[in-house]
């Protein structure tokens, strides 16, 4: 919510505190009536849209892992366990590690394109 107020997105800051709201409000509801609850179809419809967003959040956060994952499995392991077969004392593997590891300028300006 706060990210859409520094962006200057009256309408999504305005959305979210209305939802957030809304979504205090259930909230109080089903604690103040804890096992007498009565879920109505406003109070369900409010349900699935939070769900909505709860599972769109998961499945970002989901994604970023398996990135974060593979890149390790597919690129840090495999490059470390490189230094570490392929030299047989620190010189060598400092060496290594900086052919590996260090960004050249070149790459960098490129990325900034």
């Amino acid at each position: 919510m706060d990210y859409d107020k520094k962006k200057e997105d009256d309408t999504g800051y305005k959305t979210a505190q209305i939802m957030r709201d809304n979504y205090q409000d259930l909230k109080d509801r089903i604690e103040t009536a804890g096992d007498n609850f009565e879920l109505n179809q406003s109070d369900a419809a409010k349900l699935v849209i939070a769900s909505i967003i709860f599972v769109n959040q998961l499945q970002d956060k989901i994604t970023n892992m398996n990135a974060a994952i593979k890149g390790y499995t597919d690129d840090l392991i495999p490059k470390l366990k490189e230094i570490v077969d392929n030299t047989a004392n620190d010189e060598e593997a400092i060496k290594l590690a900086n052919e590996t590891f260090v960004i050249k300028e070149e790459e960098v300006k490129k990325e900034e394109k």
